[in-house]
């Protein structure tokens, strides 16, 4: 499995190096800045699918 850096916040996989010197990251997407980077080739996987569940069970609950 290749590790992938990811954001933690939304878990995408746009995240560049932003200040080298003090290692800031920031995410494209959702616009974090940290340091802190999950290395992990699924996560943006994983994300996704608990937010799909999500949105469905509520989805479910509104028909009761």
């Amino acid at each position: 499995m290749t590790k992938v850096n990811s954001c933690p916040q939304c878990g995408s996989k746009k995240i560049k190096w932003h200040v080298p010197q003090t290692s800031t990251w920031k995410c494209e997407n959702c616009g974090y800045q940290g340091s802190v980077v999950i290395e992990d080739g699924n996560l943006e996987k994983q994300i996704k699918e608990a937010r799909k569940m999500e949105k469905l069970s509520k989805k479910l609950l509104r028909r009761r």
